[in-house]
């Protein structure tokens, strides 16, 4: 087969499994999830003989229409990129789609739950390989569909039907963001081809007011879909959804669908040197805030939510110093890692019945051997271990910042990596080393009562079948495989990209390793010795800990500002209607009152006199007329 038969078979298996499944198969849920889950393995297979077979030219497919700025067609596009991280996608979905059959097993919603994760691996399959703009906004657009109905599955759930309602309405402010930064690229060139609008000499024929313009656009789109500061919130909400959706959503599609066309357009943020400076605060400060966010959170979920939207952060420092070898290699990595961690997850809610870290320790949740050493491996490559994948991509990241930025942007970016070491291993201490006298599980709930997302439940009760454990265990021991080994592959992203990778000093390793184990070491003395109060620094300090209980009250903070916009709004409107629309209506209707109440004053009911005094009128206005 031709690569693009190839690709086109990649990209429409899911598509037509997600039909399947939902029109035909709806009562047969066993063959729905069997569909599903064939037509996962299909594209997994085709993107990784596409991948061992290099990049590829691939013909348009379909030329959509003519505008007046030039002809919009639709292809496939098969380079570096592209090949490299549809791979993951695919991987990444096929095993979510094995861990669901035991994780969802018996839930009433099977087949539907099937059928969107394949509308879920289409849209972001889709969006990868797509050759054209317009088309990448199609399949954006389509990935946050997915996500919507996705996260609220359960949406008998008010907390679930409000946290997909969020998510979406959030996403979509920076989508207008970007579609308006779409149409202003294409009149500026006549083209939305990826490759054209990929050329530095295309992009620097534009005037630098417009191109920079256009570039915080587009990254408007990226802060919304990858859940970066200020419209990060929707992102830890999302964990109403079930844990495989969270896992598939955090790491391989919805929030890295940001990233990755940051890195698709890359030369475009690069062209403006100010531009790339904005990114580089906004993704900084981003992965501080969610990193203190995480450092009091005991829902294991949303403490991995945190955690993706930090290492979202991570990600785009990289890409924002220049070096897409590093964002591309810590996008790739944390895919396999977090994935991996959210599995763990899931496993342990599905056990436990709870997604408080202290409920699961006191459950015996490290009895799961696979599931801990997973958990273990993951938290190991997300804090940066050598030799775990993630050590080696943030390695790269914090080479980057180190060679192009200030030391104190340096500095703050070892903050955030030695913060992420310390709240993954509390995590993994409070799960594996409960402690007796733990003031975490004595002390009244460390979310407080008004915390956003403070109602959030576990997993629905259901019958679970006794194959569902080993079915789970699958993609755990593979993902657990490759967060393990990922980090050897660098130099070979760095040839997919067409980029030399950026090789860190010996010092900022060890500097680096040094944070991380510091890191490890503070959780251990709180969180896992014998004795350990399991009490972290933070809760030394109440305002501390309250403002990161609360998010740094940004939650309250758009509820109030909306709140009162709404408000000010309707309050326009009804004085409008009021005192505008009704009062000019009301006062017509009165004057039409008034005048029949006077011309009723004047008649008396005799019709000789009206036709004289008419005929009178008459003559007089004959006379007038005549006159003049």
């Amino acid at each position: 087969m031709s690569p693009t038969a190839i690709a086109l078979l990649v990209t429409t298996a899911p598509l037509a499994a997600f039909v399947l499944a939902l029109v035909v198969l709806p009562r047969q849920r066993r063959l729905a999830a069997a569909t599903v889950v064939g037509a996962g393995a299909i594209s997994c297979g085709g993107a990784l003989w596409l991948l061992r077979d290099g990049p590829a030219a691939a013909p348009q497919l379909l030329r959509w229409f003519d505008a007046e700025r030039g002809p919009i067609a639709f292809g496939l596009l098969l380079d570096g990129p592209n090949l490299l991280f549809g791979a993951v996608v695919a991987l990444v979905a096929l095993a979510v789609s094995v861990y669901s059959l035991g994780y969802m097993a018996g839930d009433r919603g099977w087949s539907r739950y099937f059928a969107l994760l394949g509308l879920f691996s289409w849209s972001m399959l889709s969006f990868v390989f797509s050759a054209n703009l317009l088309q990448m906004f199609i399949f954006w657009e389509l990935v946050g569909l997915a996500s919507f109905l996705l996260i609220g599955f359960w949406y008998e759930k008010p907390a679930a039907a409000a946290a997909a309602r969020k998510a979406f309405i959030m996403t979509r402010i920076g989508d207008v963001g970007l579609m308006i930064g779409m149409i202003m690229l294409f009149n500026a060139t006549g083209t939305l081809d990826v490759r054209e609008l990929s050329d530095p000499q295309l992009l620097g024929q534009l005037p630098q007011s417009r191109l920079a313009l256009i570039a915080l656009l587009f990254f408007a789109g990226v802060v919304g879909k990858s859940a970066q500061f200020p419209l990060h919130t929707w992102l830890p909400d999302a964990m109403e959804g079930p844990t495989p959706v969270s896992a598939l959503l955090h790491s391989a599609t919805m929030v890295a669908a940001g990233v990755y066309l940051f890195a698709r357009f890359h030369p475009l943020f690069m062209a403006v040197d100010y531009v790339a400076r904005i990114v580089l605060g906004v993704a900084l400060g981003t992965a501080l805030l969610a990193a203190t966010m995480a450092l009091v959170e005991r829902d294991i979920k949303r403490v991995l939510a945190f955690s993706s939207i930090s290492q979202l952060g991570f990600m785009l420092m990289g890409l924002a110093v220049g070096s897409l070898h590093a964002g591309l290699f810590h996008l790739v990595t944390h895919a396999f890692f977090k994935a991996l961690l959210f599995l763990c997850a899931g496993s342990y809610i599905h056990h436990c019945g709870s997604n408080d870290l202290v409920a699961i320790g006191r459950a015996g949740g490290r009895k799961q051997r696979w599931t801990t050493l997973g958990l273990v491996i993951g938290a190991g490559a997300l804090a940066g271990v050598p030799p775990l994948a993630g050590f080696f991509s943030k390695e790269a990241v914090l080479g980057a910042l180190a060679l192009h930025q200030p030391p104190a942007i340096v500095a703050l970016a070892y903050l955030a990596s030695f913060l992420t070491a310390y709240y993954s291993f509390r995590m993994v201490f409070l799960v594996l080393r409960p402690q007796d006298a733990s003031a975490a599980a004595t002390a009244p709930d460390e979310r407080h009562a008004g915390a956003p997302g403070a109602a959030h439940v576990a997993h629905d009760e259901h019958a679970s079948p006794g194959w569902a454990g080993a079915v789970m265990r699958v993609p755990i021991v593979v993902l657990t495989v490759l967060a393990a080994g990922a980090g050897w592959g660098g130099a070979y992203i760095g040839r997919l990209a067409g980029v030399a990778p950026e090789r860190p000093h010996a010092l900022e390793m060890l500097l680096a390793i040094a944070l991380a184990l510091a890191g490890i070491g503070l959780a251990w003395i709180e969180f896992g010795r014998r004795g350990a109060a399991q009490r972290g620094f933070v809760a030394r300090v109440p305002a501390l800990h309250a403002l990161f209980s609360h998010r740094w009250y940004l939650d309250a903070l758009y509820a109030a500002l909306v709140a009162r916009l709404l408000s000010g709004i309707s309050r326009l409107c009804a004085l409008v209607e009021s005192r505008g629309l009704d009062g000019a209506v009301d006062g017509m209707a009165r004057g039409t009152v008034a005048g029949g109440r006077g011309a009723s004053a004047i008649q008396g009911g005799r019709l000789q006199v009206y036709i004289g005094a008419s005929a009178l009128l008459l003559a007089v206005a004959c006379y007038l007329i005549g006159a003049l």
